[in-house]
Formats: structure tokens, sequence, C-alpha cells
């Protein structure tokens, strides 16, 4: 069995491998290294490389991840999961978006791929992370979150021949209702679209909210519907459950506060809109209302603010434009 080893990870034989992936350095000097597992079935197959916490307070998908390694038995897969479960750590442990080691970049680790070896922080991290996702992975999954724990949605790298036909494959193995095809014009420098034109079928999973924002049925249901991956890419044996049609939009609006105030929703995720439609109301701070807000285009909501305070500007509701079921 060929020899796969991500820093200290190291796996040649069946069963799952442990170590640790050094990134970067801290000011003084000390290695920031990020934990990686290694699991490997007993016959040869593909290799599913699994990532969570690109942000760093986008925790949900780090519990996915654990909860489906916990899950297999390595004597029963076929080919190998790699699973990077906490990528950005120094923004994790500040509960955190953004490295607090950014300073003149920009700082968001998902347009830093495939990163530069002397480049800003995050570019270093990208770089030490994505030389190895080349190498090793046939497909990528990346999981973020939005802002509420009710939010579920999808979207893959929508390239041109099997790159893109793997990846909407995988969309519908997963299956969550509300998924975009994305162009691969879009989304510069993320990991999904950097893999995807490096020929590796990409997939972004959007579940649950920042921080503690999400609940145990998210997570379980997150670990089953990533087996059903594995089923369907023939790593798992079983029947492969069909999840229906999926909901495909063609791209993203987003419904700004006009002026400041106290955010009250009137949606939720998954719901439909018809452009004009009320997504909410902006209160003052006597509690007197100031504004209904609308939604500028039809489509469905993919996220909701949960607020409340908000200032001028500030996204209210994420909302996928041309709904249609595929």
């Amino acid at each position: 069995m060929k020899e796969i080893r991500i820093g200290t990870a190291v796996s040649s034989a069946v069963g799952l491998a442990k170590g640790e992936l050094r990134l970067a350095d801290m000011p003084d000097g000390e290695a920031i290294t990020i934990p990686v597992s290694i699991l490997r079935g007993a016959d040869g197959g593909p290799t599913l490389w699994l990532q969570g916490c690109v942000h760093g307070d986008e925790y949900c998908g780090t519990f996915i991840i654990h909860e489906l390694l916990r899950s297999i038995n390595p004597e029963a897969l076929t080919g190998t999961v790699i699973a990077l479960p906490i990528l950005n750590i120094t923004a994790s442990l500040k509960h955190q978006r953004m490295s607090p080691y950014e300073t003149m970049s920009h700082g968001d680790l998902n347009r830093c791929f495939p990163g530069k070896a002397g480049g800003s922080f995050s570019e270093q991290m990208a770089h030490a992370i994505y030389t190895h996702l080349k190498e090793h992975a046939d497909y990528l999954i990346d999981f973020h979150t939005a802002l509420t724990a009710d939010v579920r949605w999808a979207l893959y790298a929508d390239a041109e021949g099997e790159v893109g036909k793997k990846a909407e494959g995988v969309a519908r193995a997963f299956g969550y209702n509300n998924t975009l095809p994305a162009p691969t014009d879009i989304l510069g420098g993320s990991a999904l679209m950097t893999a995807a034109k490096d020929g590796i079928p990409s997939y972004i999973v959007e579940a649950g909210g920042v921080g503690q924002a999400f609940d145990t049925d998210t997570v379980t249901d997150g670990a089953e519907r990533l087996r059903n991956v594995l089923r369907h890419l023939k790593m798992l044996a079983g029947a492969v459950t069909d999840y229906g049609p999926l909901t495909y939009f063609s791209n993203f609006a987003w419904v700004n506060a006009v002026r400041g105030g106290l955010f009250q929703a009137t949606v939720k995720c998954g719901d439909s809109l018809d452009k004009g439609s009320v997504v909410g109301q902006l209160f003052d701070v006597f509690g007197d209302p100031v504004e209904e807000v609308l939604s500028p285009e039809p489509g469905v909501v993919l996220a909701v603010n949960a607020g409340p305070l908000m200032a001028s500007g500030e996204v209210l509701v994420h909302i996928g434009l041309d709904p249609r079921q595929v």
C-alpha cells in the first residue's frame, strides 16, 4: 500500500493515522499546526479530502467530519478519507473568521488558494494545505456555515467535462436541496475553484451557523449525507439514498441595511421570495418601526442575519436567484 504522508500523519496500512501539519509560525517562532486524519480502507479506491473551518468560527463542519470518522470501520472502506477538520486554527482559537495574524493582506483564507510559500500569513497556510490536497485528493468537500442554525445549502464547481459532472454527482449524493452550480469565474482563490481547475471535483456544504449556531441533528444528518457520498463513490457498500430533485439557483443577491437599526426578520432559510417580498423590519432604538425591508429580487432565502443590531450596509438576508427544480 502506497504511503501517504501529510505532516506527521503517515498512513501505509488499513486503519486511522493521525498527525499534524505545520502551516506557519507564531510571532515567537512556535509552529502553527493543524490536525490531520488519514483513514485507509482495505482496497484501493478514490481519495476524498474533507476540510472544515477555512473560516475560523464555522465549527459545524468540524463536528460533522469528526462524526463521520468515528462511524467508519476501515475494514469496510474502499479508498481513503483525508480529513483536516480545522484549517484556520489561529482564527478558530479566537472564535473569529480570519486569523489574528493577518495584517496587511485581506486575510480571507478561502481567497488565498493555491497560496504562496513566501506570501502573506494566509497565503503561506493555503500553500501548505493545497500542496497536499493537489497531490492526494480525487474529490474535495469543503465545509462552511452561514449565520443561523437552520442554514442548509450547497454549491459545486460547475467545471467543464467530467470534473463538473462528478462534482454534480457528489452534490446529488449529499442532497442539500438548494444548490448553486457555481461557474468557475466566481469565488476566485477559493479551495473549491482552485481544486476544480486542477481537475478535482469540488463541493461546498453550508450547514448551520457561526460559533455554536448548529445542533446535534445537523451534525448527525451531515455525517449520514457524507456516508451517502461515500456510497455513491463506491467507497462504502450499500444503496445510495436518493434525496430527490435539487433546486438549482443561478447566482446570489444580498439585502443590505440601508440604515442602521434593530432588525427583525420575517423570513427563514428555504423560504421563496418574490421581488418586493417583505423580509423583515428595522426599528430604531426607541422601538419605533423605521423601515420595511424588501427583497430586491425573486429567489430563495439562503441565510438570515440574526442581528439584531445592524449598522448601515450590513447584510440582512442572502438570496439564491432564479431557483428551478432539476
